[in-house]
């Protein structure tokens, strides 16, 4: 019974190693984070939940930074409208990416 016992538990611990695994590749693909998943996991090897709780952290900046970014834009292209600059808002924000709070200043001015 002790064996039985032994090899359940293995199982259950091989099958959350999948399941922690695939998490980590999800995460990966949705992240994008500059390694592959296999490197991370082996990087991480055993310490998988570290790993998982680092990307989900990454996710959900990036989420949060794709937010501003939009809201961003969306100011752009009503201070644009507003204003008229002379180029159209997609031009300014291609000219102005990752500096559109500087590019929102410069129409508020206008």
């Amino acid at each position: 019974i002790k064996n039985l016992e032994k090899m359940k538990s293995k199982q259950e611990r091989e099958s959350l190693k999948v399941e922690k695994h695939q998490s980590v590749r999800q995460l990966v693909d949705e992240t994008n984070p500059g390694k592959t998943a296999e490197e991370l996991l082996t990087l991480y090897d055993g310490k998988e939940d570290d790993l998982i709780k680092n990307l989900t952290k990454m996710k959900a900046k990036q989420e949060k930074t794709a937010e501003l970014k939009a809201i961003k834009q969306q100011s752009v292209r009503a201070l644009v409208d507003e204003n008229n600059p002379g180029k159209s808002a997609e031009e300014l924000l291609a000219m102005y990416d990752g500096k559109e709070d500087a590019l929102i200043k410069n129409l508020e001015k206008m």
